[in-house]
């Protein structure tokens, strides 16, 4: 457990501040960092409502109307208009645009503002033509020196609803991808396919094109990039040296300058076998084989060819054939020749292909484009199964020569109905057991090549499908994958799926699964241990287990005082081996023993953790041991067996597991939770991931195979991820020694991230809240990280970071786990005259202590706090405020709280102002996430009682959520602002004394 002293919280959330009695605006808080090129903006589509948004009148989220996605803003006639900000780095360009459509047509459009700003400030301006169309307009911005943020802002003062869509602010770096190229059309050959093609577009600018093609049978591709063309209307190339008769897969794709490649685009050609018309480009100089059948001549000329050097001209009135070219019934044909016209035909004229069978004729007309230049045609036909040969006739009534040059038939290849993949076959299930399966197919063929396969599989009847991916291995016959993340004895459904490289999906090879019981990694666990774990994997999905942690010198405190609060008992006691405080030590760590016993007894379950000193140091070494350093040469002995660390080590170990030993001999198991936050500098086992996971493994040895300790469920706890917090990943000691997974996570940091961490890496295992501040949102728990099985909130964290109301309803939440109710109900406290909020006492003096309560908002400028003797209001200590206004124009401080109000009316405290005429805005968040402030003008020096009634409070443009109520029952976090106001930039120092929430006094009382 990381102490108040030692834990460092980190606000991440951004805001604007509007101090309500006196109106000043505070600057734009930071936004998180985001990757170079990533939108700014964290809702540029609206997708979360009108979150983020600072709106004036009355603009609103419609799903009518939208761009993209399935919500866009709405923005009524003279009515309304939002703004939302980015930080931006000097000397960087920005993108800036947007999609605009309106509701009807506006004269002489309409303007956005980008307004920048920092120790600079202006505007540019975004011209959007008034369409009823959506279209997007952008600007390119370079920061100058001086601007720290840009903001879009707008108003509609139009006389028309408008509506906004897909925002962008991003730095200019080319991340788009280019829009596909459009379909090709083919001109075929026996060993050539020339393929042309419309162009792709791209935000930046298409620079070439990648041309993939490989034969049918092959397994390589073979690449050419092309050049972007930016003066031809058609992009062309021609894919020469290619194999008669053959099919050929081809994709194309586009790239830009920054290597971003477009979706492809796909398809299969064949080129045709060879030219089954005998002289088909006239080049012997002769009409052969065509034969003349009217009374006009049917000639060559050398007169302007296609290629070569003859053409044959048909004269008006001529007529042509070619007859007996042997065929076979059911094949497809490519026809192909040159053609054009001495001038305009004005009479009928005919080009066709003749199907004979021996008995009857039938005629296929061709194409003859009216064209006076030569141009190239094809078409591919289907002989009927009866027909033996094929002619081709040609007559001109046209009033003007006909040539025709290049003239060709030939047998196409037939080309594959479906594009996609064959389905893997040979799909099994060679191994399985409670949480995974090992599966097996054979690699599926594709035309185009696997890109990866697709494993999808369902808990029968349990809803929806989850999936995963499996990347395609050269060379590789037969695919060897394990599914991790099922649960045990339960039957699955599942499919697997090839997609070639062309994005094709193949038909799906299904198989059923049935998972079996899951055992500790203990192979000679105890029944309890077994069942207990059982217990755990049973409870996924459906039920979270209440835990509080206790102190071992106090071990049922915090216990007792959840049950007191909540009329329910726990369903987990927690307590720890720690380190020395003090006292008779051995009997402080028997009587917590002596509890768990109770505590087990009366049906719950038990959890220890072991904040274990440095082996080095003395066995009365206290907390400083714990979070002491250790070099990376002595961390190498304490885990290296017959080194003089290493023995001290054990000495520490086999101390406890006598304790563990005699909950054993209770048949007690325990959810054995050492070395936790390992993936941080805490404490003297962290920091150093090859190195821990040996030391766990040494622990697992020792506790299980020396000591035989079979009742332990091994709990592995590393911090959630944050810049003092490494990833957890490297530090996790693998499936054969961790039972449970778990992450500690304090300041309500329940993030999707942590969750799905815990999920990957437990390959089904059970997940749990390993320690917490603040109590989990088990709504949230339940439509998003519904795998979590148990939370354990650390000792006074309990009613310091939660109020309550929020206590009493997690315990209470129908997903709940608890131990039996108490039978005396939730406490109801009484009416209270005045709620503290803080009065400065309970530090100690320490300032240390403070400033992990109070703490800086890292966004804005300068801020300190001490405690004061002199300048207070009561007791023996205040709070004294140093702080800098300079850019961005603000400086704040926040604790987190966890409290009700109920029945106050106003925030009170005492303040003696610094006359810089600046603004002092008071703050607090609901924990629905609805914020609430007040201010007033820092005027004069004299000491003051500052009240602020609630009815002044007003929600800030940038907060979301909530029902738009004040909410005095459950608050979790109250701040302090200071902003330049009517002030100027500079420095200056507050003192305030005795925060409270207060009823108001009755007016006679005045």
């Amino acid at each position: 457990m990381i102490t108040v002293l030692a834990r460092i919280s980190k606000r991440l959330c951004c805001c604007w501040l509007t101090v309500v009695m006196i109106a000043a605006s505070f600057g734009g808080l930071s936004a998180p960092a985001r990757a170079a090129g990533e939108n700014q903006l964290s809702n540029p589509g609206f997708e979360a409502g009108d979150a983020a948004w600072e709106k004036w009148g009355s603009p609103a989220i419609t799903t009518a109307v939208k761009h993209s996605g399935s919500k866009a803003l709405q923005v009524n006639r003279n009515s309304g208009g939002a703004s939302e900000s980015a930080a931006v780095q000097e000397g960087k360009t920005y993108r800036v645009g947007m999609w605009v459509k309106f509701a009807a047509a506006v004269a002489g459009g309409h303007d956005v503002d980008l307004d920048y700003f920092g120790t600079q400030q202006g505007k540019v301006k975004l011209h959007f033509t008034g369409s009823t169309s959506w279209e997007y307009h952008q600007l390119l911005y370079t920061a100058p020196p001086g601007v720290q943020h840009i903001r879009i802002s707008f108003w509609n003062s139009t006389s028309a609803v408008y509506y906004l869509d897909d925002v962008v602010i991003r730095e200019n770096i080319d991340i788009e991808r280019p829009t596909p190229p459009g379909a090709w059309q083919t001109s075929h050959n026996p060993d050539a396919l020339k393929l042309a093609w419309a162009e792709s577009t791209d935000d930046m600018g298409v620079e070439a094109y990648q041309l993939a093609y490989k034969k049918s049978g092959s397994t390589d591709w073979s690449t050419v990039t092309l050049p972007h063309q930016t003066s031809v209307t058609l992009q062309t190339y021609t894919l020469q040296n290619l194999e008669p008769y053959s099919v050929y897969a081809i994709m194309l794709t586009a790239l830009d300058a920054a290597g971003n490649k477009s979706d492809p685009v796909i398809g299969l050609e064949a080129t045709p076998g060879p030219n089954l018309v005998v002289n088909g480009g006239l080049e012997s100089g002769g009409i052969e084989p065509w034969m003349n059948e009217g009374t006009v001549t049917v000639q060559t000329t050398t007169y302007g060819p296609y290629s070569g050097q003859y053409a044959l001209q048909l004269p008006d009135q001529a007529v042509a054939q070619i007859q007996g070219i042997a065929t076979d019934g059911g094949t497809s044909y490519l026809v192909s020749y040159g053609s054009r016209w001495g001038l305009a035909p004005a009479g009928n004229q005919e080009l066709a292909l003749t199907f004979e069978d021996g008995v009857a004729e039938s005629r296929q007309v061709l194409q003859l484009p009216l064209s006076t230049d030569w141009t190239r045609s094809e078409q591919m036909l289907v002989s009927d199964s009866e027909i033996t040969s094929i002619g081709l006739a040609a007559s001109n009534l046209s009033g003007t020569d006909l040539l025709l040059d290049e003239v060709f038939i030939g047998r196409l290849p037939a080309l594959p109905a479906e594009l996609a993949p064959a389905a893997p076959a040979g799909l099994a299930v060679n191994a399985v057991d409670g949480v995974s399966a090992q599966l097996q197919w054979e690699a599926a063929v594709s035309l185009f090549g696997i890109k990866e396969y697709r494993v999808a599989y369902q808990k029968e009847g349990s809803g929806p499908w989850e999936q995963v991916t499996v990347p395609y291995a050269p060379g590789v016959s037969m695919y060897s994958y394990k599914l991790e993340g099922l649960s045990p004895e339960s039957n699955y459904n599942l499919t697997v799926k090839a997609i070639s490289a062309a994005d094709s999906l193949s038909p799906a090879s299904e198989i059923q699964l049935t998972t079996i019981d899951m055992h500790p990694v203990n192979p000679n666990a105890s029944v309890e241990a077994s069942d207990l774990l059982d217990r755990l994997y049973t409870s996924v999905g459906h039920t979270v287990y209440t835990g509080q942690h206790n102190y071992y010198e106090e071990p049922l405190v915090w216990y007792d005082k959840a049950a007191e609060l909540t009329g329910y008992y726990p369903a987990i006691w927690g307590s720890d081996f720690a380190y020395y405080t003090g006292g008779d030590f051995a009997g402080l760590r028997q009587t917590m023993i002596d509890t768990a016993i109770d505590a087990s007894g009366q049906g719950a379950m038990i959890t220890l953790t072991y904040h274990q000193p440095r082996p080095m140091d003395a066995p009365t070494a206290g907390w400083e041991s714990v979070t002491g350093n250790v070099t990376e040469a002595e961390m190498t002995e304490i885990v290296t067996p017959g080194t003089v660390l290493y023995n001290q080590w054990a000495a520490q170990i086999d101390e406890v597991a006598g304790y563990l030993a005699q909950l054993e001999a209770e048949d007690i198991p325990v959810l054995w939770r050492p070395y936790h936050e390992m993936n941080a500098e805490f404490f003297w086992w962290g920091a150093r991931p090859e190195l821990f996971r040996q030391l766990w493994y040494n622990m697992y040895d020792r506790l299980t195979n020396q000591h035989g300790l079979d009742n332990l469920i091994w709990v592995w706890s590393p911090n959630a991820e944050s810049s003092w917090a490494y990833d957890s990943t490297p530090y996790y000691p693998g499936h054969t020694s961790v039972d449970v997974l778990a992450m500690d996570i304090y300041n309500n940091d329940y993030r999707d991230t942590y969750y799905n961490k815990l999920v990957k890496l437990s390959g089904g295992r059970p997940i749990a809240v390993g320690e917490n501040g603040e109590l989990p949102d088990l709504d949230m728990f339940a439509a998003k990280q519904q795998r979590y099985v148990y939370f354990m909130t650390w000792s006074q964290y309990l009613t310091d970071k939660n109020s309550i109301s929020s206590i009493q309803g997690v315990y209470s939440h129908p997903r709940a786990g608890n131990n039996g109710e108490t039978g005396n109900g939730p406490f109801v406290p009484p009416p209270a005259e005045r709620y503290s909020i803080d009065d400065f006492e309970q530090y100690g003096g320490s300032n240390s202590s403070l400033r992990s309560k109070w703490q800086r908002n890292t966004s804005g400028n300068a801020a300190s706090v001490t405690l004061d003797v002199y300048e207070k209001n009561s007791g023996s200590y205040g709070l004294k405020l140093d702080y800098t206004i300079g850019n961005p124009g603000y400086a704040g401080l926040y604790r987190s709280l966890g409290k009700e109000w109920p029945g106050m009316e106003a925030i009170e405290f005492w303040l003696k102002p610094d006359g810089s005429n600046r603004q002092l805005a008071v703050q607090f968040h609901e924990t629905n996430g609805e914020v609430w402030e007040a201010g007033l003008r820092l005027q004069g020096t004299a000491p003051v009682l500052v009240r602020l009634p609630f009815t002044s409070f007003q929600r800030p443009g940038w907060s979301t959520g909530g029902n738009g109520l004040i909410d005095l029952g459950s608050i979790r976090e109250f701040a302090f602002y200071v902003a330049q106001g009517n002030g100027a930039v500079g420095s200056g120092t507050l003192y305030i004394d005795d925060v409270s929430a207060v009823k108001l006094p009755v007016p006679d009382e005045e």
